[in-house]
């Protein structure tokens, strides 16, 4: 930005008065960023410039900024500044709700959000601070990465280290990390966006990817929009790279607020109770007839969810990727909760690959942050078939297994219907065997080591086979077997604490819940783990 060529700056022997002035002035072109056609454009593409950005989160008055002067400043012969350029990153403290956080975020305005001569960073400042002060850590993200101008203004290209990255790591083992992707970014700031505790784009705003469509096109040929290559389409439906999509800004804001309020400020706590208001004693009339006595019937586990948690309020990740499975944060009488639970109308609720991935995601999270856990269990098992296979379910159905068996949180498990083979194993297993961990069956529950259906055709297929009416001995074979799946049989062979009635759900519930707290609090001593995204 250019300065006022008839100011003269302050010099040593001036009065106090101008030195006072000249910060000021510093400082207010700071806050100009890119300039007033910059800032316009950033409007026109409807998006907030990031001092807007930080503003729009941040409790009123609440950000203390770090170094609001620091930038690339030109001088003449007699010391007057004639150039000054801000660094491009704005960052600090602040408050989200009352409570202290890290912030911030890329200045688009300025060289796209690219490193320039001098270039403020998050490992400068804002990370050691958050891990110092045990803070969560809130970034906001729209930047271009790396630029070839900077190289040739430098008259080298350098050999990349990789030394950036410890920091984010370390950030990651010690405090939760929330991310706002609020435009175009590519290259290393895209890497940062998914060091990340969650991750949520804007519709139709945002775009991720290591190199943006010209870098591609001139790389392999493939002619791509910014939104066909990294918008949400691709990254929260497709790839899953991406947690959660906003409809705006002002979305992506609330749903980065609502994700750390579920969580401690760092993974040596546990989340503070919230007084919520609903009962622990509630009993929900609904969950009774939920589950369709016809087990081919489906049911809408979302509803069931809402219908337990306190006043309904369930905060899902990941919604919209490997569906079999949700996965999410809610509270029982006010205390934090992570929720896993099956879906039934995807996939039949069974585990393929993508949502074994998810599972053990969410499952290493909530071991981090010492939250205890919460299953509605559905699952007839691994996915079947030639897709199921090219993702290697089984193996990534075995990282799911690792994942709960290296989990220390207690877990509470309500068996709502199905429980087949090793893809169910690894709730079944969630948390230590030695924690506060407890299974509770539904009158719908039926288990086994193997689908009725499925086991029955593989084990009885000679006999099937060689029947006068294959059709009806495979029939009644199936009667039969379906006998024993009784969740009766189950209760008194002490496979589960009790079977119960599904009103109960919510009570049982949050009295695990309160009572899990000792072992949460010894759990937060742990050494402390990354949870790789």
């Amino acid at each position: 930005m250019p300065i006022d060529p008839n100011r003269e700056m302050w010099k040593p022997g001036m009065p106090w008065e101008d030195a006072i002035s000249d910060i000021e002035y510093i400082k207010n072109i700071a806050k100009e960023m890119g300039g007033k056609d910059r800032i316009e454009r950033q409007h026109k593409a409807g998006l907030y410039t990031i001092r807007e950005r930080i503003d729009k989160i941040l409790d009123t008055d609440s950000f203390l900024e770090y170094g609001p002067m620091i930038g690339a400043a030109e001088f003449d012969d007699n010391g007057n500044i004639t150039e000054f350029t801000p660094g491009g990153y704005v960052m600090g403290l602040g408050e989200i709700d009352g409570r202290p956080v890290a912030i911030g975020g890329d200045d688009f305005t300025i060289s796209g959000g690219s490193p320039h001569n001098v270039h403020k960073s998050p490992r400068d400042f804002v990370q050691p601070l958050a891990i110092q002060y045990g803070i969560p850590y809130v970034q906001l993200i729209q930047g271009a990465g790396h630029s070839s101008k900077a190289d040739e203004a430098a008259g080298h290209m350098g050999l990349p280290d990789g030394g950036m990255w410890w920091r984010n790591v370390e950030t990651l083992k010690n405090v939760p990390v929330a991310t706002g992707i609020l435009g175009p970014v590519a290259g290393w700031p895209a890497a940062h966006a998914l060091m990340s505790h969650f991750t949520v784009m804007i519709k139709e705003k945002s775009q991720i990817f290591p190199s943006g469509p010209p870098v591609v096109q001139r790389a392999i040929g493939e002619t791509l929009s910014k939104e066909e290559l990294g918008g949400y389409k691709m990254h929260v439906y497709e790839s899953g790279q991406v947690d959660n999509v906003a409809e705006s800004e002002e979305d992506a804001y609330e749903q980065i607020k609502k994700f750390l309020s579920f969580l401690p400020n760092n993974t040596s706590e546990v989340a503070a109770r919230v007084e919520t208001g609903d009962s622990p004693d509630r009993r929900p009339e609904e969950l009774l007839n939920i589950i369709p006595p016809n087990r081919k019937r489906s049911y809408d586990p979302r509803k069931l969810i809402r219908l337990v948690v306190d006043n309904g309020d369930f905060f899902e990740m990941r919604e919209h990727y490997a569906g079999s499975i949700i996965t999410g944060f809610a509270r029982m009488d006010g205390y934090s909760v992570g929720i896993l639970a099956s879906d039934p109308k995807v996939l039949a609720g069974a585990m393929d690959g993508w949502a074994a991935e998810k599972y053990a995601h969410f499952v290493d999270l909530c071991d981090a942050f010492n939250m205890p856990v919460m299953i509605f269990l559905d699952m007839p098992g691994f996915m079947l078939g030639s897709h199921a296979e090219r993702k290697a379910t089984m193996r990534r159905g075995i990282s799911a297994l690792i994942a709960s068996y290296e989990a220390d949180v207690p877990k509470i498990e309500f068996n709502i219907r199905k429980s087949y083979g090793v893809a169910a194993d690894a709730p079944n297993s969630l948390g230590h065997p030695n924690g506060v961990n407890l299974r509770y069956g539904w009158p719908a529950g039926e288990y086994g080591g193997i689908p009725i259906e499925g086991g029955v055709a593989a084990a009885y297929r000679r006999e099937i086979e060689n029947a006068p009416d294959p059709e009806a001995h495979r029939t009644m074979i199936e009667d039969r077997l379906l006998k024993l799946r009784s969740p009766f049989r189950a209760a008194f062979h002490g496979d589960m604490v009790d079977l119960i009635d599904p009103r109960e759900t919510r009570y049982l519930a949050c009295k695990f819940v309160k009572l899990a707290q000792p072992v949460l609090k010894k759990l937060a001593q742990r050494p402390k783990r990354t949870v790789r995204p």
